[in-house]
């Protein structure tokens, strides 16, 4: 009988953790499972196996905990999962297009490479999809509040998990917006800010030849390209591609005239507050709104702003995961959504679970 080969467990790469484990999936099926029946040693805890492929034959397998999962969860993706046809699936990103919808720019399921964010999720009510020859594992059902907590989290005090979701939020809110309300308060806009501040930003264009929007797009492409080579470069290289585009062609940039110092600041903040969520659909869909944002502030300034706040939030509004609402308002004022207390680990998320109690504090 022919061995298969399987790398030994390595460490996490890119869901870093400070005081978490180091433990990461593998492309071995039950490798995977074994990781997460390490730390759930409950009989509670159900594999649901199947097989999707025409020629490849994929095992895939679906984990629930029984009794703090909704049936009508396990019920959708089964139903989901039996309708796929294809050739094979080739790792877990091919599944999770099949399971996602894909109408709305925010993603909807995590991918995770984490075997302790995978239970944390198992725990809440959620479902977990392993998919053999793939290192990740597909979260399901995700809200928008879920990107804004990692699993250190749950390592650290109450009080700091809040403050740096807070952090986050700031830092998503940043992303999208500044460099939108650069443009209006630029071209548009003037009363928005002080006279003085006004005089030192028209001072800082006063040589660059081209409109604020297209050097703002200029600018957005030219981050773009530089962070894409950046990924796909080897980690020898990658060093020496950011030291030429960030410093040597961002200063001779300026210096040309091409492109003012302050819009330099502005995509520098906006990009580098997106880079603080580990989800690389997420940035997508930080990208996308930040040039549609930036696109209709240039046309119509603080209520093109305006319009497109709107209209980001009735997609989020808008988007279902399995009948499950994507954001609402009652889920950014749950407990465990950006303030977190003491007590919260005590509770589940209702929206996802009927077995609200976690546990009791032994005093």
């Amino acid at each position: 009988m022919k061995k298969r080969l399987v790398r030994s467990i390595p460490t996490i790469q890119s869901e870093l953790s400070l005081c978490g484990p180091k433990d990461s999936f593998v492309e071995s099926l039950d490798i995977n499972i074994g990781l997460i029946k390490n730390r759930i040693t409950s009989k509670n805890l159900k594999i649901n196996s199947h097989h999707i492929g025409r020629y490849c034959d994929t095992s895939i397998s679906v984990l629930y905990i029984d009794g703090i999962v909704k049936e009508d969860l396990i019920i959708h993706i089964m139903e989901r999962l039996q309708k796929i046809d294809i050739d094979g699936i080739i790792d877990s990103s091919y599944l999770k297009q099949y399971l996602e919808n894909h109408f709305h720019l925010f993603p909807t399921i995590i991918m995770s490479e984490r075997p302790d964010m995978s239970c944390m999720s198992l725990l809440e009510g959620k479902a977990v999809i392993l998919v053999d020859n793939s290192p990740y594992a597909l979260i399901l059902p995700n809200f928008f509040v879920d990107f804004f907590h990692t699993t250190d989290d749950y390592y650290q005090k109450p009080f700091n998990t809040s403050f740096i979701r807070f952090i986050r939020l700031f830092a998503f809110i940043i992303s999208i917006f500044t460099p939108a309300f650069y443009i209006c308060i630029t071209t548009r806009n003037y009363h928005l800010i002080p006279f003085n501040l006004l005089l030192i930003l028209k001072a800082g264009r006063s040589f660059v030849p081209f409109p604020a929007y297209l050097e703002a797009i200029f600018m957005i492409i030219c981050f773009e390209i530089l962070k894409e080579s950046d990924l796909r470069m080897s980690t020898t290289s990658g060093s020496s591609i950011s030291i030429l585009g960030g410093l040597i062609l961002g200063d001779a940039a300026v210096a040309a005239g091409i492109v003012s110092p302050i819009m330099i600041i502005v995509i520098a903040i906006s990009s580098i507050s997106g880079l603080i969520f580990t989800s690389f659909e997420l940035e997508n869909a930080l990208r996308m709104y930040k040039i549609v944002f930036l696109i209709l502030s240039s046309l119509f300034g603080l209520y093109g702003m305006i319009y497109g706040i709107f209209m980001m939030l009735y997609d989020l509004y808008d988007t279902k995961i399995f009948g499950y609402p994507y954001f609402s308002i009652k889920q950014l004022f749950m407990k465990d959504s950006f303030i977190r207390t003491s007590s919260n680990l005590l509770k589940r998320n209702p929206v996802l679970s009927n077995n609200f109690v976690r546990g009791r504090i032994q005093k």
